[in-house]
């Protein structure tokens, strides 16, 4: 009722208000809004019962100066809002829940410059009214407490404010209204922002592209920022991040193709989150909530893996919440041509670009040579450069013993000669290791001075035999402290993995190590921590670390214009030099690509050419899913729909006369797989094809999956977890598992009761495993097999067995097995919702969810919590344990100088990153408590 006779006494006001009278607003315009909350909170905001009204006066008849720029043309306002009743707040602006009022949006007359400042203070001259109330919400932060305590709540979706004639979220500035945490404000995020980042960074200061570029993606759109491999693009995404939430108070989505990626930005943006107080949650592998939880009064940044993020947008678009995202950041860009995961990626941003209004897009890359069509698929004016490393590049090329310096101009210039070696220690295999391309000369000009030597091969062989080649031809006086690291790493090593191989146990004495994915989870994790801080100096790798985690060095070596069987790429080459120092490590950085006289040609393009154009890979086999993901949650509901959004696509731009062909075809193969029917002139899915879209199952596997679920529903053998775990293993694991027939027809006699019964109830034989250890013929029927050979081995692991043991039992590589282990988990996540979908499988859904945890887990429950926190392995999460640290409330109490004295190879740096991660994961399973006994009890809105 105070409400209503309110409202009726302001519109009184204002038609006998005088037309030259002062109006002055906050930032531009003063809503019904603005002043009821001065009403709810004048006690707090101004002593006295002081009230600013809309003449530009205190109640008190104080008189306050204002901008005259921060008018608003009234008249033109209300004009504006009679042509166009339906521009309201719901829902992207105010709404009363309880009256379900309609707020107008406002015509921003006077557009804010986005460099402009709040200043903090006293009212004075020259300010408006609203500086001092948005000082007051700013420095009490009484609108985050109290507003939504009450019946009037906020809803800020990706847009906030959203208005047709002009978008406030363009104006470089946030609502006058959201909460901010400091007033102070430079680049869009609070001044306490780049504190932090020269407390827990070093960083002092910004490079002016950097500072640029900000400010252009602030200032509206979608924008490309394509910037040298460490040139320092990951800062401007994670201010533009920063922004989102801080200051616009929309959620963030940060995009990378890695798992590993994402696990280490979790750990870097852990601290900002404990700090500022906003949510941070990871969407990879089997990790993150599908939908994710909704927040009260938290925004939330998600860090994702290409194929996450994909689900997550379908999560949040089945709930209609897909306008919470604000800004969606892409790191590696490129990865748009990158097969099957471009495919995903391409379908995620199209969706995106799908919603009106939808959130700024950044994309960021180092290689991108057609900027035009991608800026077409963004709806881009233009790319940002951020121009020259910060730190130099010295390219040079090797061929035979020649060294040549790469010219600016195009031109290999012979600069000096490098010949073959012999090793320095004999060994068993020294024969085999000469040191043909004088790699070790190269290897030793740095190793001897103690800085970092990246060594690229093309497989993982190579990277092996690498190192220990270079094992045996260097020499160095190394001194007892890094001497007793290094043998440190080893005990550890050996203490985690229950067994150091032969290289390892030869190279890591010299500081030279391997890298690739023969080594498992943990063991990679060590080499990489030693290598960071020096105990390790030289690295031999695959091609896969150079787009992978941060392990700069001083010299890049690069020993084959190959990366297995393909020829080397100009974008990859790019990625692998672009290693070569990093700022704050080393002032310059070096390095060299070794060829042979016939590679002079292959070299010459890699050093000089072009770069690859990045195509779509949308194709009938990637498009199904996409289609049936889109038809699943709304999107595409006809044939028109479908013209709609493919012509949103890369794919329509590269190939205009193709896209629509491709999409028929493919709607056509999901109709003829039950996956999609239509209905009332609609295209909707079958109960089956919501199953496989809820669970994001292959649409070419998901009849396989459910022929398989089908088979166990009759004859599933409860007793143990191998039956289950069968039923998890997808085909792609097994094309890397090579069996010994013979040992498993051996085995066979082995084989306890609960094994054999489950062998027989998947139905095989071991008449078949007796004619396939006898005879090479190889045979269709192969592949089960291999499912459950494959099967045993993981319900070892999760039996508590260590993956080295099994791994040599099995006569699987312990990197390939491990990775196989993560396949498991997440196909059995997949899986697990399949089966929730379909009242047929209901029985099954509960105990593969429990699966999933035991998988994940393998066979250490006791290290659960711990094993939560992003980053942190089986080997690093039993040195916790054993230390006392059990639980995240023990973390979240450590003191990191006293953690890192207690744990073996922590730095101080990295204890804080684990302290701030608990901090974070309790703050969020309390506020998830908090607001489901709040829904409990109906208070508040969610």
């Amino acid at each position: 009722m105070l409400r209503s006779l309110r409202s009726k006494r302001q519109r009184t006001e204002q038609n006998n208000r005088p037309q030259n009278e002062e109006r002055p607003c906050i930032s531009g315009y003063k809503s019904n809004l603005a002043e009821e909350v001065e009403v709810r909170m004048k006690s707090q905001l101004f002593p006295g019962g002081e009230r600013i009204t809309r003449t530009g006066k205190k109640s008190s008849d104080e008189s306050i100066n204002f901008d005259e720029s921060q008018k608003i043309d009234w008249d033109l306002l209300e004009m504006e809002n009679s042509k166009n009743p339906d521009i309201t707040g719901t829902p992207t602006g105010f709404t009363n829940k309880d009256q379900k009022t309609k707020y107008r949006s406002p015509i921003i007359s006077t557009p804010i410059r986005p460099q402009s400042r709040i200043s903090t203070g006293s009212a004075a001259a020259g300010a408006s009214p609203s500086d001092a109330v948005v000082r007051q919400l700013n420095s009490t932060s009484v609108l985050s407490q109290s507003l939504f305590d009450d019946s009037l709540s906020f809803s800020f979706p990706g847009t906030p404010l959203h208005i047709r004639q002009k978008n406030l979220y363009d104006t470089g500035l946030p609502s006058p209204y959201l909460a901010k945490v400091d007033d102070r404000q430079r680049l869009g995020v609070p001044e306490e922002v780049f504190r932090l980042l020269e407390k827990i960074r070093g960083i002092k200061e910004l490079y002016t592209w950097q500072e640029e570029t900000v400010s252009k993606c602030l200032g509206g759109g979608n924008h490309i920022v394509v910037c040298p491999t460490s040139g320092g693009k990951t800062l401007v995404g994670e201010l533009l991040l920063l922004n989102a939430v801080l200051t616009r108070f929309t959620d963030a989505l940060l995009v990378l193709p890695y798992v590993a990626l994402v696990e280490e930005k979790v750990k870097e943006l852990a601290e900002f989150a404990e700090h500022f107080s906003f949510g941070l949650e990871r969407y990879a592998a089997s990790r993150g909530r599908l939908p994710p939880r909704k927040r009260r009064k938290k925004r939330i940044i998600y860090v994702a893996t290409i194929e996450k993020a994909n689900a997550l947008f379908n999560s949040l678009h089945e709930e209609g919440r897909t306008g919470e995202v604000g800004v969606v950041v892409v790191d590696e860009l490129h990865m748009l041509g990158d097969g099957h995961r471009g495919a995903i990626l391409e379908t995620s941003l199209t969706k995106f670009l799908s919603l009106e209004p939808g959130p700024r897009i950044i994309g960021m890359t180092a290689t991108l040579s057609n900027h035009d069509e991608i800026s077409r698929f963004l709806g881009c004016s233009m790319g940002h450069s951020g121009g020259v490393r910060p730190v130099t590049l010295d390219e040079y090329v090797k061929i035979g013993p020649t060294v040549y310096s790469a010219e600016k101009n195009g031109t290999l210039k012979p600069v000096r000669q490098i010949f073959s070696s012999q090793p320095s220690k004999v060994g068993s295999l020294s024969n085999s290791l000469v040191d043909a391309d004088g790699v070790g000369a190269l290897v030793q000009e740095k190793h001897q001075i103690g800085q970092a030597v990246l060594v690229f091969c093309p497989t993982k062989v190579s990277c092996e035999k690498t190192a220990l080649m270079l094992a045996r031809h260097l020499s160095s006086e190394v001194p007892l402290n890094v001497k007793n690291k290094r043998e440190e790493l080893i005990s550890r090593i050996k203490s985690e993995a229950g067994v150091v191989d032969s290289v390892l146990q030869e190279a890591l004495p010299q500081g030279v190590s391997y890298h690739h994915s023969g080594l498992t989870g943990d063991e990679r994790v060590l080499v990489e921590e030693a290598f960071c801080e020096g105990t390790i100096t030289v690295l031999c790798c695959t091609t896969t670390l150079a787009a992978g985690i941060n392990l700069p060095a001083a010299r890049v070596i690069i020993r084959s214009v190959k990366t297995g069987r393909a020829d080397l790429t100009r974008t990859r080459y790019l990625q692998m030099v672009g290693r070569a120092g990093r700022t704050g490590l080393t002032n310059s950085g070096d390095s060299f690509l070794l060829g042979y006289e016939s590679d002079r040609k292959t070299v010459k393009k890699l050093v000089f050419g072009e770069i690859e154009k990045v195509t779509s890979c949308l194709d009938a086999k990637t498009l199904s899913m996409s289609l049936l993901h889109l038809i699943g949650s709304g999107m595409i509901k006809n044939s028109g729909d479908m013209t709609m959004y493919m012509n949103r696509t890369l794919l329509s731009i590269q190939k205009p006369d193709d896209h629509l062909t491709v999409a028929d075809n493919t709607l056509r193969s999901l109709r003829e797989g039950n996956l999609v029917e239509k209905k009332e002139g609609q295209i909707v899915p079958t109960a089956f094809g919501r199953a496989v879209y809820k669970s994001s199952l292959d649409p070419d596997l998901a009849h396989g999956v459910a022929k398989s679920l089908l088979d166990a529903n009759r004859h599933l053998v409860l007793k143990g977890d191998l039956h289950l775990i069968f039923l998890c293993i997808p085909p792609d694991p097994l094309v890397n598992i090579q069996i010994d027939w013979l040992k498993f027809f051996e085995q066979f006699s082995r084989f306890d009761e609960i094994t054999k019964l489950t062998f027989h109830a998947i139905g095989l034989t071991e008449a078949f495993l007796a004619r396939r250890a006898f005879s090479q013929t190889s045979s269709d029927q192969e592949q089960v097999y291999k499912r459950f050979f494959l099967a045993g081995a993981l319900h070892a692991i999760i039996s508590g067995q260590p993956v080295p043991r099994v791994a040599t039992s099995f006569g699987i590589p312990r990197g390939t097995l491990q990775t196989a282990l993560g396949s498991a988990i997440s196909h059995a996540s997949k899986v697990t919702h399949f089966t929730k979908e379909l009242p047929e499988y209901w029985a099954l859904s509960s105990v593969f969810d429990v699966l999933v945890q035991k998988l994940f887990f393998a066979g250490t429950p006791e290290l659960s919590q711990i094993l939560e926190l992003p980053g942190i392995r089986h080997a690093r999460a039993k040195q916790l344990h054993r230390s006392g640290y059990q639980t995240l409330q023990k973390i979240s109490a450590a003191d990191p100088h006293i953690l890192s004295s207690e744990i073996d190879h922590l730095t101080v740096k990295q204890a804080q990153k684990i302290i701030s991660s608990a901090k974070i994961l309790l703050k969020e399973k309390a506020d998830a408590l908090t607001d489901e006994a709040l829904q409990l009890l109906n208070i508040g809105q969610v």
